[in-house]
């Protein structure tokens, strides 16, 4: 029964995502590298918190390397907050070179396999059209952001409604 109400709320919260997704692809990476950076401040706090209430408690030398990671989480988590902007972009040149690096490898492959058994062109068409989706996120990030997050957002929603037309006809 745990499953069950499992995916309905996994469902529920994919269309929201496919939604927010759609009708917001500006706002929605900024905002999720914003709250991603907030779960990197919150518990970097609670460490540092820690650290000092048990050294003034108990008197001992803790480990530096606490005080060390905890700073740097609320850091990265300050930064990821303040300017969401740059972690946007840079998850977007990333996966501009993920795609171009899927593209090069399947092609490299598909070439590789010909050598043994004749393959058609039709073959050929994914691993180009990836290639091409990477450099022209490589060469323009924030038009592409748009349109890849608007796809994820129409396939968020098809996966959300399919979990629950599953779960219906499951029960």
């Amino acid at each position: 029964m745990y499953k069950l109400k499992n995916t309905i709320v996994r469902s529920i919260v994919a269309i929201i995502t496919g939604i927010v997704l759609i009708k917001w692809p500006r706002l929605a990476p900024n905002m999720i590298i914003i709250i991603i950076g907030i779960l990197f401040i919150i518990p970097g706090i609670v460490t540092l918190i820690n650290y000092w209430i048990r050294k003034s408690k108990e008197g001992m030398k803790l480990p530096s390397y606490i005080l060390i990671e905890s700073t740097g989480s609320i850091l990265l988590g300050l930064c990821m907050a303040l300017i969401p902007e740059f972690f946007t972009a840079f998850f977007m040149y990333c996966l501009g070179f993920l795609l171009i690096l899927g593209g090069i490898t399947q092609i490299i492959s598909l070439v590789n396999i010909q050598r043994n058994i004749p393959i058609s062109l039709y073959y050929y068409i994914t691993p180009i059209l990836i290639l091409i989706a990477g450099i022209i996120t490589v060469l323009n990030p924030f038009e592409t952001q748009d349109t890849i997050l608007i796809m994820f957002g129409i396939c968020a929603i098809i996966y959300g409604i399919t979990e629950l037309v599953n779960y219906y006809k499951l029960k």
